[in-house]
């Protein structure tokens, strides 16, 4: 089932100006920003985390935002089954990421 859900291919279209390539490409399409999620579990405590969200400028490499929030997860570990772990970790920061910059653009 899952499969047949699989994207190999983006629907927006968008770019990175080559060095020197000239070309004057339509504003909407270059890609502006970079955004990673992580999270990083306490040795001393397991089930205590830091989940974060960081965006950068994709032309310099310099961040322009980033959220964090130390968690504590009430799901067990299991082996294989990280992601469903530590989702809704990840998923609350962006989140507040969303919100703060639908905010921030009204």
């Amino acid at each position: 089932m899952l499969k047949s859900k699989l994207i190999l291919e983006d629907e927006f279209a968008w770019s990175l100006p080559s060095v020197g390539s000239g070309l004057d490409e339509p504003e909407w399409c270059k890609l502006k920003y970079i955004g990673g999620t992580d999270i990083s579990f306490l040795k001393e405590d397991p089930s205590t985390a830091c989940a974060a969200v960081v965006v950068l400028n994709a032309d310099t490499l310099e961040v322009v935002h980033e959220e964090f929030n130390v968690v504590r997860l009430q799901v067990p570990y299991i082996p294989g089954f990280l992601a469903f772990r530590e989702v809704l970790c990840i998923f609350g920061r962006a989140i507040v990421f969303i919100e703060k910059l639908l905010s921030f653009n009204q």
